[in-house]
């Protein structure tokens, strides 16, 4: 392995935060990009004093100074992007929803374990510091045992009679992961399922809505309103409700409560923002027993650069991934079954 990892990364979008992070990671260099909007991949590639630039993903692939690549682009069209990086030698970091499916996770887990390549899924909120000292609270027993958490996640997406920009379809047709949990309240759904220790989840139960449809035409619409409660190993549960459209916020961008109960205590989260400022993050009050911890610090908007470091650890094999295969085939078999549900409206059994 070089001294540092030449990192690609396929789809500057989403992608381009990878690019920052890899710029500014100590054992990681931004060594490529790749998208079809050359303009954009130009972009990044200029603020980031990226090395080479491709329209055709493939091309990247052929890069033979290129480590590792971080591919950000839609579900719907990553999965041989991802196949064919690993059978091209390079490790590989999956942007989340990371596929239509579990099939195609536990696919791509195949092929990457005949590689013998590092393969890292993404949900860049596990690496935050606060959620990572929240973990080890929790694990140490500090809350005592955890039973339920509770999630009031709220994201505007978008408004009413909404014309979808090209290129975000995916976004907003049901079976693609995208709606209000695939594509903002996962990360929620995935801090619950992490602050509790990743349990082997048993079932799911969910009802959506689509009350606000856009004006793109699809089958059967994404949901702009999902509710759902969830059964783990061990009798723990987690009842969420998401959303991205409520037409009486239009003030309200943001709006989040997330509550992990135990016996002896709890851990909360809240946060909130107005319009389009700044959002107002109030971090975290533990509670053990009758004597509260207020900890105000602000939790962020999302740590890119330590997902590229956890990335290069993994790479070298310092550390197993914040997000391993095993943790993202298990999610992904969650939301199948919470989809399900909320399509045929009964409890939906998940085999592990």
């Amino acid at each position: 392995m070089p001294e540092k990892i030449k990192i690609g990364v396929i789809g500057c979008g989403v992608g381009r935060n990878w690019v920052a992070g890899a710029t500014l990671c100590e054992d990681t260099i931004a060594w490529a990009v790749a998208d079809l909007d050359r303009q954009l991949a130009h972009q990044v590639a200029e603020e980031n004093e990226v090395h080479r630039v491709y329209s055709d993903y493939r091309e990247l692939l052929e890069d033979d100074e290129v480590d590792a690549v971080g591919i950000a682009t839609a579900p719907d069209i990553r999965k041989p992007m991802v196949v064919d990086a690993l059978k091209a030698g390079k490790h590989v970091l999956v942007q989340k929803p990371h596929g239509c499916n579990a099939e195609e996770v536990r696919e791509i887990n195949l092929v990457a374990a005949e590689s013998r390549k590092a393969l890292v899924y993404s949900f860049f909120m596990r690496h935050q510091k606060e959620n990572k000292k929240n973990r080890a609270i929790i694990a140490d027993g500090k809350i005592g045992r955890v039973y339920h958490t509770r999630v009031h996640y709220h994201f505007r997406e978008r408004g009413t009679n909404y014309d979808v920009p090209p290129g975000r379809e995916w976004l907003y047709r049901w079976g693609k992961k995208g709606g209000a949990l695939g594509q903002h309240g996962s990360h929620y759904l995935d801090l619950a399922w992490f602050l509790m220790g990743c349990p082997p989840p048993e079932w799911a139960y969910a009802i959506s809505h689509s009350a606000f449809p856009t004006t793109f035409n699809a089958d059967r619409h994404s949901e702009d309103y999902l509710s759902f409660l969830v059964g783990f190993v061990g009798g723990m549960t987690i009842q969420m409700d998401t959303s991205a459209v409520i037409p009486t916020w239009a003030d309200r961008a943001w709006d989040l409560s997330l509550r992990v109960l135990g016996t002896e205590g709890t851990i909360e989260q809240e946060s909130t923002s107005q319009g389009s400022g700044t959002r107002r993050l109030l971090g975290s009050i533990y509670t053990e027993g009758n004597n509260f911890t207020d900890e105000f610090e602000e939790h962020g908007v999302g740590d890119f650069n330590a997902e590229i470091r956890d990335f290069a650890g993994a790479i070298r094999g310092q550390n197993p991934p914040d997000v391993s295969p095993c943790d993202a085939l298990a999610f992904m078999k969650l939301l199948d079954a919470i989809y399900l549900s909320a399509e045929r409206g009964e409890k939906i059994q998940i085999a592990n």
